[in-house]
């Protein structure tokens, strides 16, 4: 086991009925050997169920019983016998050995202080003696195959490989450590020298030994740290004050981190019950055919813990990956309508149709490429389907334009997305065979559309579905939109207006 790779524990992981945990070990890139060297509080990090971490423990430790029974009995003889010995007793005619617990040195309430020398004394010598035989026992471990393959031809190792030789140390020295994660920098030493003799030429220019310390000791850190987060740490200092040097704060001080805490460990706690729906969201969205009606109904049920995770400013990323289904349009527009009884799809066709003709006769377009595109294809063309189509995917690109504000915030034509805010990203704009409509957000794509209603719509309904701050440099565009989307007209801005007035906006009676 020793020797096994990332992809041989996870298939026996699956052979021991633990393949839900197969995503996780791969995430963190657990192979045989720090299989081995797991101690209870890894294994606690690592597995959430309690159910499993039991599991896990007690087949690795039948493991490595049955490991040191296929071992010769010769070499733990001595040491059972050694510990089996007792010092002779006064009755035998053997000299008495001095205590060394307190309760039996006791004069008038007081420790005997020779008792306390010796007691130091002994914790010295064990603690040489364990460092010696640290020094002693350890060798190098047994590298896979790929790394005693460069070992062997000496070759200078890039990034990827000399991360493989410092995880695969971390994990031997921690099953020589017995599970602990605090090496001393004798031990540290110890490793890199037996690593730099058994293959000097990765001592490079003299300084490999301080490089190789320097990443080995970084990883025991990188292991460590996923022990205390923030709030843990928060806690700790509310729970037992400040460290040395540092001023103590008020009670009330304390009272308000400890409340702050709460009310973060309040916004993202999830109970079993939405726990169960997110799992049933992750298998459901990768199923080919869904059940859109029990989908709706746990979505509707989701929602408010959706928006605190959301308002809590929880990563994008994250919030996706518990709830998939925010990537279909068809659930971006209808948590638009949950949260603004809005129909947004509705909304934007008729902004689109209603507006397209006064948009494109501005006199800000006419020097502007896409427009003189428009024109060019649409002499190409008499079907009066294909001219709609054509017009409203205009003005959908050329409406930031129309205000002056900066286009590539809002749609990026046969070009890469550079923007984090959403943006639509259109491809062949004017031609209906291989046109492409996507929407971007933090410079991914979050879903592909069909036409550039349902792109549009999408784009607006995104910064309010996942609360993001609509960019200065398009305000009047995004505020454009909104007020007819809500039919609200008194937020106009005089800037606003005036445009309206020079491209001859007309509101349409509702």
């Amino acid at each position: 086991m020793e020797t096994w790779s990332v992809d041989q524990v996870c298939s026996w992981l699956v052979e021991k009925n633990l393949g839900e945990l197969v995503h996780r070990f791969q995430e963190e890139e657990v192979s045989g050997a720090a299989l081995l060297a797991l101690n209870d509080r890894m294994v606690q990090q690592l597995v959430k169920k309690i159910g499993h971490q039991a599991v896990l423990m007690d087949l690795i430790k039948k493991y490595k019983q049955k490991s040191q029974e296929l071992k010769s009995p010769g070499e733990t003889a001595p040491v059972t016998q050694a510990e089996d010995e007792q010092p002779s007793s006064p009755a035998s005619g053997g000299e008495q050995m001095p205590s060394f617990y307190p309760a039996d040195n006791l004069d008038n309430g007081l420790i005997d202080h020779r008792v306390l020398k010796q007691r130091r004394n002994v914790r010295h010598i064990l603690a040489r003696n364990k460092a010696l035989q640290w020094t002693k026992s350890y060798v190098l471990p047994e590298f896979p195959y790929d790394v005693k393959c460069m070992l062997a031809e000496q070759k200078c190792p890039d990034h990827s490989m000399r991360i493989r030789i410092i995880e695969f140390l971390q994990a031997d020295m921690t099953k020589y450590l017995e599970g602990s994660l605090y090496p001393s920098t004798q031990q540290y030493n110890d490793v890199v020298n037996a690593l730099l003799q058994a293959h000097p030429f990765l001592d490079e220019d003299g300084c490999g030994f301080f490089l190789w310390k320097r990443a080995l000791k970084d990883r025991f850190k990188y292991v460590r740290r996923p022990i205390e987060d923030d709030e843990q740490v928060m806690r700790n200092k509310c729970k037992f004050g400040h460290r040395r040097g540092q001023t103590r704060k008020s009670l009330a001080d304390i009272r308000f981190e400890i409340k702050t805490v709460q009310i973060k460990e309040e916004a993202v706690c999830l109970d079993p019950e939405v726990d169960e729906h997110i799992n049933w969201f992750q298998q459901e969205y990768v199923k080919t055919e869904k059940d859109w009606r029990e989908i709706d109904k746990r979505m509707s049920q989701t929602l408010e813990i959706r928006r605190k995770l959301i308002g809590g400013r929880t990563p994008l990323k994250d919030i996706l990956k518990m709830f998939p289904f925010l990537q279909c349009p068809y659930q971006l527009f209808r948590e638009f309508q949950l949260l603004t009884r809005t129909d947004i799809f509705k909304k934007t066709r008729h902004i689109l149709e209603s507006y397209s003709e006064n948009i494109l006769t501005s006199l800000s377009l006419v020097d502007n490429p896409i427009y003189i595109a428009l024109q060019e294809k649409m002499e190409q063309h008499t079907d009066e389907d294909m001219l709609k189509h054509m017009k409203m995917t205009a003005t959908c690109l050329l409406l930031p334009d129309v205000f002056g504000e900066d286009s590539s915030l809002f749609v990026i034509v046969n070009d890469k997305v550079q923007v984090s805010t959403p943006v639509l990203e259109v491809k062949n704009p004017f031609n209906m065979d291989v046109c492409e409509f996507s929407l971007y957000l933090e410079k991914e794509r979050l879903t592909k559309v069909d036409d550039c209603i349902t792109a549009l719509a999408a784009l607006i309904a995104s910064f309010h579905v996942f609360g993001i701050e609509c960019p200065r440099r398009l305000s009047q565009t995004l505020n454009f939109l909104e007020t007819l989307i809500f039919d609200v007209h008194s937020p106009y801005s005089p800037s606003m207006k005036e445009k309206e007035k020079e491209v001859g906006f007309q509101h349409p009676v509702t």
